[in-house]
């Protein structure tokens, strides 16, 4: 199955290089990381390879695959529909129902409270895989290697931080899950 999935985003990709070779980053990274703390490797295969599939979509098409809650919820901020309707195009495509896959796939943006492991090493791998141009990405994966949640909360900062530099609000989520990954890993030293 991994493999028709892989062939699948290939396919989907193959005009966007860039993004192919951070997707294949993204799944490569994922699954070091979910050797490291034994974590399902299909489970993660799955969500690494699918998290951006919608990426090149118009909106228009996005939120065919979305619920109206969804849309609704998400209006000030649709960078988000790429990956609620990569999650519907996976259960879709394969009949994939996995809530851990599928929310992997849908939180892999800035992330949410209370995360399971798989979401967190998709989250992470998003942003440290070797393609990707991002401050820290070594750092941020060495930690991930130790301690998931202290490295959830490094990239939920630098994502913020990010916005910020660019004079952008992060999301109400954003800033919740990032406050929520602080209070659990107060205490703790890298």
């Amino acid at each position: 199955m991994i493999e028709d999935i892989k062939n699948k985003v290939i396919e989907k990709l193959k005009e966007h290089p860039k993004r192919l070779q951070h997707v294949m980053g993204v799944y490569e990274t994922a699954l070091k990381l979910a050797k490291a703390h034994h974590l399902d490797e299909l489970k993660v295969s799955i969500a690494a390879l699918y998290h951006d599939y919608e990426k090149y979509d118009s909106i228009e098409e996005q939120i065919q695959y979305l619920d109206l809650m969804t849309i609704k919820d998400y209006v000030e901020t649709p960078v988000i529909y790429h990956a609620f309707a990569a999650a519907a195009r996976l259960e879709i495509d394969f009949n994939i129902h996995d809530e851990e896959i599928l929310n992997a796939i849908r939180y892999h943006v800035w992330g949410r409270k209370d995360m399971s492991d798989i979401e967190k090493v998709i989250l992470i791998s998003d942003s440290c895989e070797p393609y990707r141009e991002f401050d820290d990405e070594e750092k941020i994966f060495k930690l991930a290697i130790k301690d998931l949640n202290q490295a959830t909360e490094a990239v939920m900062k630098a994502s913020i931080d990010y916005l910020y530099t660019k004079n952008l609000t992060p999301a109400k989520e954003q800033v919740e899950a990032y406050t929520y990954y602080m209070e659990v890993n107060c205490g703790k030293t890298e």
